[in-house]
């Protein structure tokens, strides 16, 4: 197995186990017949009326009057399972109209196709096909075009990488703070907190199911997740809340990590010549170049909004979960199906309290007896949580060797000095850096990370003499 492939084994097993228990639980909904009721409510003629209004205004492609109007519904009887499940998922929809979320798609990641429809920042049916990968489509800035440069010669998947690294340098030369900021701020903002909160009110009531008109789960794109003849309630809409706020968990602790950083140097046409890429690199301030600044190193009090976020999400999902397990109005398939998940949550909240290990298991989850509690032959890697969530904790003078802050550059295993760096250099072979395995094994324990002592950063000859001496 190639390094980069073990080295991302183990997160993408993280990224899997919380896919999974989202989606399955998103899949639990009954499909069972009965009352839209919980026995103890009848639905308000009022409510019915309005609802059934709303539907012409998506008809009509008459977004902002759509969520309005389910609103209204809401407004009439806030008590109502089915004003307060449609109202939910409106909101929820309607982030993807914000103004200023439409304005960072299309602005800051260059995405001028974006739909200003509801739910579009969640589907992919505004895609367009790129050598069969179905992307975003993508405007490409004039600036990296032209005779001899690298996006002249690229294609497909390629071509679209370099537009949006293009796009983010081109919005955001100051680096990339702010437009992490503005996502969390604008995806989790009013809407999002509306929609949580609304459906919070049923909770108490996990009986209260209904069935969503087809329109209107055609019009949201939430075909991934329900049907017309799914009964949902709480348990379900309350996954796709708990869902979003784990992903607003894991933007926050990107985001508590400084990505500010000068890009003006590398806003010019990349051409695939050495010469030139040699000359703007020469050109390149000292400071502009990590480890001689704060880029990567911790924004105060960040970690400690992820971290709350993340329990709260891992909570939610579990209560969700635990309600359908709980309950006869579902069938046994649902309730038994990755049972063993649910126990790992449990394991992963004890460990993000605690501060403590989370052991990931070598075997499929769904398909073991019990969660793995100790390091054994059934564990693949350990997450240690209190690491996880410490401010800096992979802050690049961490997680590099340094000598008064700056990168310890090596070739062929031996360290380079002021004094040797040019013979080594002309003798051959690319640059190194040399990485702090036991600081890395601190947040993830596996063997495996014992392969990446070097990390070889592909520069050779006068680049990596003048890497060396922007340092040196």
């Amino acid at each position: 197995m190639a390094k980069y492939e073990v080295f991302m084994k183990n997160f993408r097993i993280i990224a899997l186990f919380f896919a999974l228990f989202a989606l399955v639980l998103a899949g639990c909904s009954s499909d069972d017949g009965g009352s839209t009721s919980d026995g103890n409510y009848t639905s308000n003629p009022e409510v019915v009326e309005v609802l059934g209004s709303c539907i012409g205004f998506l008809k009509a492609e008459k977004w902002d009057e759509a969520v309005q109007c389910y609103d209204n519904a809401y407004d009439k009887d806030n008590n109502d399972p089915s004003a307060i499940i449609y109202s939910t998922l409106a909101n929820l929809a309607k982030i993807s109209i914000d103004p200023k979320v439409v304005a960072l798609i299309k602005d800051n990641f260059g995405f001028k196709k974006y739909p200003n429809k509801l739910n579009a920042l969640f589907s992919d049916s505004w895609f367009e096909d790129y050598d069969d990968e179905s992307l975003p489509s993508i405007e490409t800035p004039n600036w990296i075009k032209g005779e001899g440069s690298a996006y002249s010669t690229a294609f497909g998947a390629d071509a679209w990488a370099l537009s949006l690294i293009a796009n983010l340098i081109d919005k955001n030369t100051s680096g990339l703070n702010s437009l992490m900021d503005e996502v969390v701020d604008g995806v989790f903002g009013a809407s999002y907190n509306k929609a949580a909160e609304r459906i919070k009110k049923l909770e108490s009531r996990q009986n209260a199911r209904i069935s969503l008109d087809p329109y209107f789960i055609e019009q949201l794109d939430l075909e991934d997740l329900f049907d017309e003849y799914d009964k949902i309630g709480w348990a379900e809409v309350n996954v796709v809340t708990s869902a979003m706020l784990l992903m607003k968990a894991s933007l926050e602790w990107v985001q508590s990590y400084n990505l500010d950083n000068n890009l003006n140097p590398v806003k010019y046409t990349w051409k695939d010549d050495i010469d030139d890429i040699l000359n703007h690199f020469k050109a390149m301030e000292a400071n502009d170049l990590p480890f001689n600044n704060n880029f990567f190193k911790a924004r105060s009090g960040k970690m400690a909004n992820s971290k709350a976020d993340f329990i709260k999400a891992i909570e939610g999902l579990q209560a969700s979960y635990t309600s359908i397990q709980n309950s006869d109005l579902y069938s046994g398939k649902a309730k038994e199906s990755y049972k063993t998940i649910n126990s790992g949550f449990s394991e992963m909240l004890k460990a993000i309290k605690n501060g403590s290990k989370f052991y990931i298991p070598e075997d499929d989850p769904t398909e073991i007896n019990s969660w793995p509690t100790k390091d054994g032959n059934d564990v693949a890697a350990t997450i240690d949580f209190g690491n996880f969530f410490t401010e800096g904790y992979l802050s690049l003078q961490n997680i590099f060797e340094t000598e008064g802050g700056k990168p310890l550059f090596y070739m062929h295993g031996e360290k380079l000095t002021k004094a040797n760096y040019e013979d080594f250099i002309d003798y051959g072979d690319n640059l190194e850096l040399k990485l702090n395995i036991s600081h890395i094994k601190g947040l993830i324990g596996s063997d495996e990370i014992d392969e990446f002592k070097f990390l070889d950063i592909d520069l050779d000859g006068d680049a990596a003499k003048v890497l060396f001496e922007k340092y040196y």
